[in-house]
């Protein structure tokens, strides 16, 4: 199991396209549970759902928590894909 914070860096914010690249990536790990929470509203979303996904449309600079629960090398592998996905701006640009 891991948890971490990540941020929306990208100037145009968590929206479609940045929400179909995350559920692409938790998409990859089929034995693995990831959870996305808004830091303020704590508003969630399991990552292999798009419409849900989609309620979590946010601003640059939102920070958002994520729950992984997976064994421990899975967890460690899921964190860095995604944080490295959100450092890159979640394939929109930063």
């Amino acid at each position: 199991m891991a948890e971490f914070t990540v941020t929306v860096k990208n100037s145009k914010g968590f929206h479609l396209r940045p929400a179909s690249k995350l559920l692409e990536l938790a998409s990859s790990f089929e034995e693995a549970s990831i959870t996305l929470r808004h830091h303020d509203s704590g508003r969630s979303a399991d990552c292999r759902n798009m419409m849900a996904l989609m309620m979590m449309s946010s601003p640059q600079g939102t920070v958002f928590h994520v729950e992984v629960n997976a064994d421990d090398t899975q967890a460690s592998e899921i964190e860095a894909a995604i944080t490295q996905l959100f450092a890159k701006g979640l394939g929109d640009g930063a």
